[in-house]
């Protein structure tokens, strides 16, 4: 699939997704008044990709199909400049106040690409090998990916590093013919009611005996299992209680 339009993104957001603001249960988020908004804009940045196309998209090097540009694993100065081209035209277009627009987690994906072997030291070239198959698929698919690097605090002596023993932190659980079984929870995943997969992994080196929590993978947000606890909505207006002041 080339690069998406605004309408194939909003049409993507009809996959169901467990979202709750508050105590209430978002059915849609293209249409719910606390998402809506914020649903559209993120629709424009992709039609901004075939508006400005000429700096924010490029052939894939392999199909030849239209990528958005911060796909691009970067060789020379002259890569970099073409990426910084396009990725300025996003910028623009919110005036930098959009700081989770999907190219973030594109040019994440495409410098863990780009340093496979890096990946595959310790035996881990399996694990290379699907980070490398993961990030084609990102790009020839065009999806919204978030990342949620960020245990729960529980103990704020200790950060955000897991403990052993801690229950409440998301961990493998087990392991099935179809890959690992995991458990808990993370904070911070900014764009989740607005992406199509999610991405998980270590924020920072882990400490000894948390071999558990040394997890990485991505899966749909419409996995069965998944809950999302969202904010509250700025697009909503505030409740006195919550807000003496904005509230007014």
């Amino acid at each position: 699939m080339p690069a998406r339009t605004g309408a194939q993104f909003l049409e993507g957001l009809k996959q169901p997704r467990e979202i709750w603001v508050g105590d209430r249960k978002i059915e849609s988020v293209a249409d719910d008044p606390a998402f809506a908004g914020a649903a559209r804009g993120v629709a424009a940045v992709y039609d901004l990709q075939h508006k400005e196309a000429d700096a924010c998209l490029m052939p894939d090097p392999e199909t030849g199909e239209k990528i958005n540009v911060s796909h691009m694993i970067p060789r020379s100065r002259q890569d970099l400049a073409r990426r910084r081209a396009g990725l300025e035209k996003i910028a623009a277009y919110s005036v930098g106040l959009m700081g989770r627009t999907p190219d973030y987690m594109n040019v994440t994906y495409a410098g863990f690409a780009g340093r496979a072997e890096e990946w595959a030291v310790n035996g881990n070239e399996e694990g290379a090998e699907n980070l490398v198959n993961y990030q084609k698929y990102l790009r020839r698919n065009d999806i919204s990916l978030t990342h949620t690097i960020v245990n729960p605090t529980i103990d704020k002596a200790q950060g955000d590093a897991p403990q052993p023993g801690n229950d409440v932190a998301l961990r493998k659980v087990g392991e099935t013919e179809h890959g690992i079984v995991v458990r808990g929870a993370r904070i911070l995943a900014t764009l989740a009611p607005f992406a199509d997969e999610i991405a998980v992994y270590p924020s920072h080196p882990l400490p000894p005996d948390c071999d558990e929590y040394a997890i990485s993978f991505c899966i749909p947000m419409s996995t069965p299992g998944l809950k999302f606890i969202c904010r509250d909505s700025f697009s909503e207006s505030s409740n006195f209680f919550d807000h003496p002041i904005s509230g007014r």
